[in-house]
């Protein structure tokens, strides 16, 4: 398998299958009506009320996912597509060829992002203390669990001084306090970009603003239903089933 420390990821997901299989179960044992429910939907559900109560905010959701039996799915296939890295959830180091960074935007690409929404996801996952090892690099907050503007705020402050940790080839920062070097925060390169790219950083000077913050959560949740819903073809642009446009007809 291409992730390492592989036992915390299989721990770590095993637990929230579990726990979400257990409502599945309940739900659908005693459901009227024969209604029944996916774990491909109850999964994006629960990543739904998540962010709803760390943003104190209505976040969409759209049910109608299914889910693939064993036998139905090809095990060995599904080997290659394993990602070696991806940087919304902080995971993967450079190559010799292609660096951290850039595994990144071929990842935004790949979920058809726009330069602002990579930006927006990435900055709140980060609030959300989202990385797939439970790691603090990133995590540039004194309230992680809460989705805010403070990723953007911390990264832009400039009392902090970034310097490399001297791990992986830098690949991993620490953020000093310019006067009297206090360790403040540690950092990975993709971290880093929206402070060091152009294009980004004018995005996130935006969001670090201190007027920001419900522009911000706005836009992440936007750019999470967008996300929840890619490849979702009985959806319309907005969202919506087609199915249930059709009723309405």
């Amino acid at each position: 398998m291409p992730f390492p420390h592989d036992t915390y990821r299989f721990w770590s997901v095993k637990e929230v299958l579990s726990a979400l299989e257990g409502v599945q179960k309940k739900f659908n044992g005693s459901a009227s009506g024969g209604k029944k429910v996916s774990l491909a939907d109850l999964i994006v559900l629960a990543g739904c009320a998540a962010v709803e109560k760390a943003g104190g905010v209505r976040v969409p959701f759209t049910p109608g996912r299914t889910d693939a039996s064993q036998e139905q799915t090809d095990a060995k296939s599904f080997e290659h597509l394993e990602p070696h890295a991806d940087g919304f959830r902080n995971y993967g180091k450079s190559t010799e060829r292609v660096r951290t960074e850039q595994f990144l935007i071929d990842r935004a690409h790949l979920l058809n992002l726009s330069a602002p929404e990579m930006t927006v996801l990435v900055g709140g996952l980060r609030a959300l203390n989202a990385n797939w090892d439970g790691s603090s690099h990133g995590v540039l907050t004194k309230r992680p669990g809460q989705l805010t503007n403070d990723f953007f705020i911390n990264l832009l402050d400039q009392g902090t001084e970034w310097k490399s940790a001297g791990q992986n080839q830098f690949e991993v920062f620490e953020g000093t306090a310019r006067n009297g070097g206090e360790k403040k925060w540690t950092a990975t390169r993709t971290d880093l970009i929206f402070g060091s790219h152009p294009e980004l950083r004018a995005t996130a000077e935006v969001y670090a603003m201190a007027d920001s913050n419900e522009k911000f959560v706005k836009d992440f949740v936007a750019a999470w239903h967008k996300v929840m819903n890619l490849d979702r073809f009985d959806l319309n642009k907005h969202g919506q089933s087609y199915n249930k446009l059709e009723s309405r007809l």
